[in-house]
């Protein structure tokens, strides 16, 4: 049995879910950062300002560039949300990415909270996720508030070559571990202040590429993410998981507790792993190849798949 996406028969969608402009803090001109992902050759962006009260580093509107889509690329009304109330951010911030966003989203109230936020953008149809947790040292407690948001970045380029504080691994397990159902984002959370684009994005599964319906596959869950491995297909039948990649070193199973099942080598591209062994209710599939390039499956739960 294919897994999904890979059973859906549909075409891959490569796209980055967090980036900037200078309609916020970003250096390039809307216009500019959709020609630079465009010449990385990218199916969509979405340009996900800061939307809060400070004018400092925030817009005061969610950024419409629909007038620059095109028949193969399309932009996803998106910001960069916050909220009063993170312990360890110097503005006291918490930041999640909403892709999807009606254009009318408004600026959080300064009483509202952080699931107030995620719930509101929820309602509105955005995809939520919790931006570079490792970056503001996000704690497990302040996970858990959150933990009803669509996804984790396990990967923020950004912040992964501008802080070394870009893998949101620990998180991302915490949650799976306490029975979050979410999903996994690399992201770029591109400024272009550093050379912060194409170094992390998300392949998704999708009836076409449309705006809505880039939004319903993410929201199923119907993507992997990327540094520049990729994960062909996974294939389930009873407890025997087959693993299909791009050529890397490693491919690894990931489960509960600190169960993992690996398979090691040098321009390996299969690899088949008993679940039975990994004695977990869950697994995610990570992959890493010779130049350090990774790539993420979303976790599948047992439960849901037999």
């Amino acid at each position: 049995m294919r897994l999904p996406p890979y059973n859906l028969d549909r075409p891959f969608f490569r796209g980055n879910l967090h980036g900037h402009s200078n309609h916020s803090d970003g250096a390039l001109s809307p216009q500019e950062v959709i020609r630079r992902y465009k010449d990385l050759g990218y199916d969509f962006a979405c340009i996900s300002d800061h939307l809060w009260h400070d004018a400092r580093f925030c817009a005061q509107s969610v950024l419409d560039c629909s007038s620059f889509d095109t028949t193969n690329f399309i932009t996803i009304p998106s910001a960069e949300i916050h909220c009063q109330g993170k312990t360890y951010d110097n503005d006291g911030l918490w930041h999640f990415v909403a892709n999807g966003l009606p254009l009318d989203f408004s600026i959080a109230r300064k009483t509202e909270t952080a699931p107030e936020l995620i719930d509101r953008a929820l309602a509105a149809g955005a995809y939520v996720t919790i931006a570079h947790p490792a970056w503001y040292s996000m704690t497990f407690d302040e996970a858990m508030v959150v933990g009803h948001a669509d996804g984790v970045e396990i990967y923020n380029h950004s912040c992964a070559i501008g802080a070394m504080r870009g893998d949101g691994t620990g998180v991302v397990d915490y949650l799976l571990q306490e029975g979050k159902r979410i999903n996994l984002t690399a992201t770029d959370d591109s400024h272009f202040h550093i050379p912060d684009s194409g170094g992390g994005w998300v392949m998704v599964a999708a009836e076409s590429l449309q705006a809505d319906k880039i939004i319903t596959a993410l929201k199923n869950g119907y993507h992997y993410s990327s540094t520049g491995a990729d994960i062909i297909n996974l294939d389930l039948e009873g407890e025997r998981l087959e693993v299909e990649t791009s050529p890397c070193s490693d491919i690894v199973v990931v489960g509960q507790g600190h169960a993992s099942l690996s398979h090691n080598g040098s321009n390996i591209t299969r690899a088949t792993f008993n679940l039975s062994a990994l004695k977990s209710g869950w697994f995610r599939v990570s992959i890493i190849d010779q130049s350090n390039k990774m790539a993420w499956s979303n976790p599948y739960w047992l439960n849901d798949i037999h």
